[in-house]
C-alpha cells in the first residue's frame, strides 16, 4: 500500500508509465505490420550469388493417358550443408494425376510427405539429424521429388516450386537463397 501511496505523489512515475505503454505499443504495431520476406523461388539477377537451383526433368511433349516421372533436382554452385528442406511443388489436378513420391535413397528420408490433389500440391519435408547436415559439393545434386504422373487431357501441363519452399542452411539455420523456373510439358493426343 505505501508503494502505491509514494506512485501517486511521484507525478513523473505516474506521466511517464504510460508514456512508455504506448511507445511499446506503437513499436509492437510497426514490427507486426512490417511485410515479411517471401519465401520460395527467387528471380536470379544478373551476378548473384544464388547457392542452390531447383531443376525440372521431364520428357517435355508426352502423349495422352501415358504414364510418366517427373523429377525435382536440387544442385549448388557452393559447398552447402543442408539442414532440412521444406518443399511445395504446385500443379493442376484437371490436366495430370500424381500416383507417388518416390525420393533419392542418397538423401534422407522425407520426415512428412503428401500428395494433395484437391489443392493441386506435393508436400515433402526432410529433416536432416546429422549434425554436419547433408553436404552437397559444387557442382553436385539430388532428386528431392520423383513424380509419378499420369497426363488426362491435352494441353500444357505445368509443375512450379511453391511459395513457402525453404532450404535451411545447417549451423547458420539460414534459409539459402535457390532459383527455380516452372516446367511445362506439352500432352498431345499422339495421333
Amino acid at each position: 500500500m505505501n508503494f502505491i501511496k509514494e506512485m501517486k505523489k511521484n507525478k513523473i512515475l505516474l506521466t511517464l508509465i504510460p508514456v512508455v505503454a504506448i511507445v511499446i505499443i506503437i513499436e509492437s504495431v510497426i514490427f507486426l505490420g512490417r511485410s515479411t520476406k517471401k519465401l520460395g523461388p527467387q528471380l536470379l539477377k544478373v551476378g548473384s550469388n544464388i547457392p542452390v537451383s531447383l531443376n525440372w526433368k521431364a520428357d517435355k511433349e508426352v502423349v495422352i493417358g501415358k504414364s510418366d516421372e517427373v523429377i525435382l533436382n536440387m544442385t549448388t554452385k557452393k559447398d552447402v550443408a543442408i539442414d532440412a528442406v521444406d518443399l511445395y511443388i504446385k500443379y493442376d489436378p484437371s490436366q495430370v494425376s500424381i500416383e507417388e513420391i518416390v525420393v533419392d535413397k542418397s538423401f534422407v528420408k522425407p520426415s512428412f510427405s503428401k500428395i494433395n490433389p484437391e489443392k493441386g500440391l506435393v508436400v515433402v519435408n526432410y529433416l536432416v539429424s546429422a549434425p554436419k547436415g547433408f553436404e552437397l559439393k559444387t557442382g553436385t545434386g539430388i532428386d528431392l521429388a520423383k513424380l509419378k504422373v499420369n497426363y488426362l487431357g491435352e494441353g500444357e501441363v505445368s509443375f512450379e516450386v511453391g511459395e513457402g519452399t525453404l532450404v535451411v542452411e545447417n549451423g547458420s539455420a539460414k534459409v539459402l537463397p535457390f532459383n527455380s523456373s516452372g516446367l511445362i510439358v506439352k500432352v498431345t493426343s499422339g495421333q
